[in-house]
């Protein structure tokens, strides 16, 4: 049976029967994968420092003949993220990256930009408090590093460069001028400034960003319709915010 070794980060871990769980990983050599770590919630050798939420850390995996799950050998942490679990909001950020992640790459395809991607936003929202900035960011670099991006600069037809009147239409790639058509809705201009200046905000200067409730509000909306045109279902995480009485 196969072996493989990889830097992974934790997507999801739940509980499976009375010692083992079923892991979700994401690994930069493999993509993402599911995989059983017997022993898991008694080992402290295995799996020292758990398999919490945004865990980072080396796995070795070893395939199972006719299963659908591998086997975790061993996770060796090399970032625990454990401070995510002290703070609703940073631990709510954490789970959305990751259900992005989770439920927009394809399985056992390496992603290595995307892992980089996630890589980094972890480690700066261990650093720093969770903000609605880093989410756009977050959205909109996962969006173009799968190649879903949209066009927020010019306009995705006809790519001419204009002020006013555009019109966001999912289907036809993001922005469309007035000149283009009207199939769409309204994209105020101030929204769509936003979202080119989110584009070519890194993650590191996300605390640098600053979007006003409803221009924020209005982003989201806009990347929540691409996201949901390249997915099926829910976004758990996102109920789970609004459960809580607040919104990514």
């Amino acid at each position: 049976m196969a072996t493989l070794s990889t830097p992974a980060i934790v997507l999801r871990a739940v509980s499976y029967g009375e010692a083992d769980r079923v892991v979700t990983l994401f690994g930069r050599a493999t993509g993402r994968l599911s995989a059983l770590a017997r022993g898991a919630r008694k080992s402290q050798r295995r799996f020292a420092g758990g398999l919490g939420l945004g865990a980072v850390g080396d796995a070795s995996l070893r395939e199972r003949a006719g299963a659908e799950l591998l086997t975790l050998e061993r996770f060796e942490i090399t970032a625990a993220h454990a401070g995510f679990g002290a703070d609703l909001a940073r631990m709510a950020h954490a789970a959305y990256a990751a259900e992005l992640v989770s439920k927009l790459c394809a399985p056992r395809q390496a992603e290595p930009s995307v892992y980089d991607f996630l890589f980094v936003f972890l480690e700066r929202l261990e650093r720093a408090p969770a903000s609605a900035e880093r989410l756009r960011i977050f959205e909109l670099g996962l969006l173009g590093r799968l190649g879903f991006g949209p066009v927020v600069e010019g306009c995705a037809v006809c790519g001419r460069v204009t002020e006013r009147d555009h019109r966001w239409d999912p289907d036809r790639g993001g922005a469309v001028c007035a000149g283009c058509g009207k199939v769409g809705r309204p994209l105020r201009t101030a929204v769509r400034a936003a979202l080119a200046r989110i584009a070519r905000t890194p993650l590191e200067d996300a605390e640098e960003l600053s979007l006003p409730p409803d221009i924020n509000q209005g982003c989201r909306e806009a990347l929540a319709e691409i996201i949901k045109q390249h997915m099926s279902g829910p976004l758990h995480s996102v109920e789970f915010i609004a459960k809580m009485g607040g919104q990514p």
